[in-house]
Parts: C-alpha cells; structure tokens; sequence
C-alpha cells in the first residue's frame, strides 16, 4: 500500500491500482486482508506516439465510481486532478456541490476557485443519489465508527444496503462507545438484514 497505490492481488498476479486519498485512508487498515474494489479503467498517455498505458483506479464501493465518473466529467478536472482533490468522503463532496459551496471545494487539492464553480454549474442539482449516507442520513452524521464498519463489512462482500442495516442495529444493541471491531462481530451474529430505505 504505496501513496495513492494499491497492489492487490488476484491469484498468482497482481494489480496496481490508483485509489483516491481518502480510499487509502480507508484500505490501510485492511492491509494483507481480502477485499473487493470496484474498478474503472482508463488509457494514460499521448495517443499521437501511441504511448497509451492500461491505467486501473479502485473504488470501495460502486457508488463511489458512478460519483467519480460524473465528477471527472466536468472539463479541466480529468482521472488524476480528480483523484488526487478526493481527500474528503464523496458523500461530503457532492453535499458541498449539491449546496453550492465553492469555498469548500476550492480547498480540495487540485481544486481552485474557478474549477470549483464550475463543477457547481456543470453538476449541482444532479448528485442527490450520492449527498446521502445509506441510511437516508447524510453521511457526516454517522458516528466515524459506524461508517468504517460498514466499510469492514463491504470489504467483506456485503452490499452497502445490508452492510449498513446489519451495523445499525449492533449500534442499537451495543450503543455509541462501541468500537468498529465490536460492530463488526456483532453484525456477524445476525442474520441477512433487510435493506434500509
């Protein structure tokens, strides 16, 4: 696990993906354990020389990549300023779009003012899907050891809707100074949990 780099490995190869920082953030403490990534791929390079290299960037979640599809989108941002502004959780970033708040955005890296408006004027009023948490919540509510174990328990397989359920109600059961390892077993001593709405 490099800056901005993930190596995994998928039978006798491995892959090196970029990852946005905040992705990172969220893989370290996932090193050496299995873990499923969403992935988009992209050619890099100068198509004029014919220099274009298969590029691979990993997402934790399938939501995740639809935002950054849309978020890259906006001219003058592309794959790597796009990556590198991510410092922030999605659901954050498109909340801040969604309220217009150039001044937040024009502090991500990469992100000044005047890219900042216009993401704004390309995307406000289109990113409702992603301004909210899994819980119909925005997601900067969350206590932060309720959304890691909802990461934990994605890396694992689940599906957002369910990892989200089963890590709300061992919240209930185990109450706010429960740690992520806890919620995490507890949410294993359930069974399949209805998706949230």
């Amino acid at each position: 696990m490099g800056e901005n780099r993930a190596v995994v490995a998928a039978g006798p190869l491995a892959y090196e993906l970029s990852v946005a920082p905040v992705t990172a953030d969220q893989l370290r403490p996932l090193a050496g354990r299995q873990v499923t990534l969403h992935t988009l791929e992209y050619f890099d390079g100068n198509p004029a020389y014919g220099q274009m290299v298969p590029r691979l960037v990993g997402f934790l979640t399938e939501t995740e990549k639809r935002f950054f599809v849309r978020y890259v989108s906006v001219q003058g941002i592309g794959i790597s300023k796009g990556l590198k502004s991510l410092v922030q959780p999605v659901a954050q970033v498109a909340r801040a779009i969604e309220a217009r708040d150039a001044r937040y955005l024009s502090e991500l890296p990469g992100i000044g003012r005047r890219t900042a408006e216009k993401i704004i004027a390309e995307l406000c009023g289109k990113l409702d899907e992603f301004a909210i948490g899994a819980t119909g919540r925005p997601a900067a509510e969350e206590p932060e050891s309720k959304l890691e174990a909802i990461t934990v328990l994605m890396s694992l397989g689940l599906q957002r809707p369910e990892a989200a359920a089963r890590i709300d109600t061992a919240y209930e059961r185990l109450g706010e100074k429960a740690t992520v390892e806890a919620l995490v077993r507890q949410a294993f001593h359930q069974g399949p949990a209805a998706p949230t709405t």
